[in-house]
């Protein structure tokens, strides 16, 4: 874990030596301090891929916080540097951003169409299917499979029937393969929907521990999904608790803590008994 400030990141981000900006961006995951903002907006930019797509990453996790500044900055960027302040923005999970990437569905950038389409499914953009069925028709297969995927998420009668409409006019046996799994998929949430069942966003714990290795800032995200369905297992508060403790956010940890507190309380004594003990020390 790097020992630099939040400023000292900052202003490391504009090193010549791409060891030291890569030093930079690490130190800067989870951050939500609005200085880092413009900075991590240029570093998206960086000649370095993996800087540009963690810097997207870290302000996607910023969500409201750096939801304006990166709107802005997305309507006037274009090409690939558009593709980071698009994912960036669907990261946010801010509705606000889906008149933005209805617009974006035309971009002269596969990328930027892909990730719009993508992000218009997860948003559940309901009232916006004619526009994820362009990318049905988008000459990059990217694309295509982008509008596949959100279909299922919207997983209603008529984006199934879309769905199986694309899997007609195709040809390739990978494409109708990805069909396949997506109406299941779809079918699957739309009978839970009908049996009045919520569907988690969550993927397995196992998955998100070894993310934390390699993707800390996904993993942060992934654990923070467990926390806002106030989820019954301990495991997720607790590995929350311990990254936000290295990562020096005593905010985070303490609003983490407190939120596991009240999901057990006086039912789970035992597993309560943790957060209470670390709420205990950090006074």
């Amino acid at each position: 874990m790097s020992n630099l400030t939040v400023n000292q990141a900052i202003e490391n981000l504009q090193n010549e030596d791409e060891n030291i900006r890569k030093e930079a961006i690490e130190s800067l995951v989870g951050v939500t301090d609005e200085i880092a903002i413009d900075p991590l907006i240029e570093a998206t930019t960086d000649e370095s891929s993996q800087i540009r797509f963690k810097a997207a990453e870290i302000l996607g996790n910023m969500g409201n916080v750096a939801f304006d500044r990166l709107s802005t900055k997305f309507t006037s960027a274009s090409g690939k540097d558009k593709r980071f302040l698009a994912f960036a923005l669907k990261e946010t999970n801010n509705d606000n951003a889906i008149p933005l990437f209805v617009d974006a569905v035309s971009d002269d950038d596969f990328g930027v169409r892909k990730i719009s389409i993508r992000a218009l499914g997860e948003f559940q953009a309901h009232d916006q299917l004619d526009v994820i069925a362009k990318g049905l028709d988008d000459e990059d297969w990217g694309v295509r499979l982008a509008a596949i995927h959100a279909c299922a998420d919207l997983a209603s009668d008529e984006s199934i029937d879309l769905i199986k409409k694309a899997r007609r006019n195709e040809s390739e046996k990978e494409f109708k393969k990805s069909c396949n799994k997506a109406i299941k998929k779809a079918q699957k949430n739309q009978k839970a929907k009908s049996e009045g069942k919520s569907i988690s966003k969550t993927i397995p714990l196992s998955t998100i521990k070894e993310m934390e290795k390699t993707n800390p800032q996904k993993a942060i995200k992934e654990y923070e999904k467990y926390v806002s369905e106030k989820s019954d297992k301990d495991a997720p508060y607790k590995r929350l608790a311990i990254i936000y403790r290295k990562l020096r956010q005593e905010d985070n940890e303490t609003r983490v803590i407190e939120c596991a507190i009240e999901v057990f309380g006086d039912e789970k004594p035992a597993k309560a008994k943790w957060f209470i003990n670390r709420l205990e020390k950090m006074k």
